[in-house]
């Protein structure tokens, strides 16, 4: 396990060092983001995942069916690799109501990313993945840093079933991602390769029990994962908390569970497997907010949403933010868009992308509050 992969995955590191050099990049258009994430779309069917989780972030998306050609996709992130000021050197493979292992061409894509020497991390329910996957993720020689974090939010398969919106007709899905995650904790051993394998488990009031809370620790630790983090649901965009709605629980409720479960997690990390649950709501005071401003985190997070166009961040990849959007990277190439601002009136343009955030209701992920924070208390927006 990598040594800081705690600090990691806590939101400890500062994703920004200096916000003077990075403010003095944006204006000279010399800044390279910290990470581009990756977004894809299933190119068949209806669905964009495979399961229909109460609480995800993206669950009021509609499915247009804009996609990029597979091709064209490949070509978008050698770009993104390849810049004219350096390239990015970290890929995430996640997804806004997606998950990026359901997409046809995702072995292409981790391919590019391994071509081009990048760091590589995905975010996913591990349902399934091909041998050619499989290896690409393995290789002995991918870079250090890259990761494999998989959701699995259940201590058995009833409960994961229901949390993830699906029915009994479904079979047993957790027992599955249990053998996919020993398949890629096996092949890591074989090829002694540097891939960080973690799994989360965000707690609602239906799967905090202690006993499941147990189950889903022994399961994964059997499964030879670094890292387990217990956490709790942001409430998503076009959602209100309910008292009835047991995915989303309460500040009260988390208060509540993370006091019963602290001590039963934490007595199970060992030197094989860190064991944590973190109120990241409470550590970083954003428990009711839903955005932090001066957003800057398209310059930091950039992202490609399913439809093909280049995001201001993870949270709003998806049609319904289209104003918002950097632009159709069918149509135009990743740096002239991520490059297309204006400098001579920066202020008014960070101040723009306000408006349209209010009126869309877009929500910030805890590594955007973080960020944001930083320029919020420096105060650097009044002074440029």
């Amino acid at each position: 396990m990598t040594p800081d992969l705690l600090k990691r995955y806590s939101y400890q590191n500062r994703y920004v060092s200096d916000v003077d050099e990075v403010i003095r990049k944006i204006l000279n258009k010399t800044i390279i983001p910290h990470q581009l994430e990756i977004q894809p779309g299933r190119l068949g069917g209806d669905k964009l995942c495979w399961l229909s989780c109460p609480y995800c972030y993206g669950g009021t998306s509609k499915n247009t069916q804009e996609r990029l050609r597979p091709e064209r996709y490949v070509e978008i992130l050698r770009q993104a690799a390849q810049g004219p000021n350096g390239g990015i050197n970290k890929f995430i493979f996640a997804g806004y109501a997606t998950d990026p292992l359901n997409y046809e061409h995702i072995d292409d894509l981790l391919q590019t990313a391994r071509d081009n020497n990048v760091i590589f991390g995905f975010h996913t329910k591990s349902i399934r993945f091909s041998d050619r996957f499989l290896g690409l993720l393995t290789g002995s020689n991918i870079q250090k840093l890259s990761y494999f974090s998989i959701s699995v939010d259940a201590g058995n398969p009833e409960s994961y079933n229901r949390t993830h919106g699906v029915g009994h007709s479904s079979g047993d899905i957790y027992h599955k991602v249990l053998e996919n995650i020993r398949r890629v904790t096996a092949a890591r051993k074989l090829t002694n390769c540097p891939l960080d394998v973690s799994a989360t488990y965000l707690v609602t009031q239906f799967n905090n029990s202690t006993e499941e809370v147990v189950s889903a620790i022994k399961d994964l630790t059997a499964a030879g994962v670094d890292i387990i983090r217990f956490t709790f649901p942001q409430v998503p965009r076009g959602h209100e908390k309910a008292d009835q709605d047991v995915m989303v629980p309460g500040r009260q409720e988390i208060l509540d569970s993370f006091k019963r479960l602290k001590p039963v997690i934490d007595s199970f990390t060992s030197d094989q497997v860190q064991v944590v649950i973190l109120d990241f709501d409470a550590d970083y005071g954003i428990a009711e907010q839903r955005r932090t401003h001066p957003c800057f985190a398209r310059f930091v997070f950039p992202t490609i949403g399913f439809d093909g166009y280049l995001a201001h961040c993870s949270e709003s990849a998806a049609p319904h933010f289209r104003d918002m959007s950097l632009g159709n990277l069918a149509q135009r190439d990743f740096w002239d868009l991520f490059y297309d601002y204006d400098v001579k009136n920066f202020k008014k343009y960070v101040e723009s992308f306000f408006v349209k955030m209010c009126k869309n209701d877009c929500r910030c992920d805890r590594k955007e509050h973080v960020v944001n924070s930083l320029f919020k208390q420096s105060g650097i927006i009044e002074k440029i």
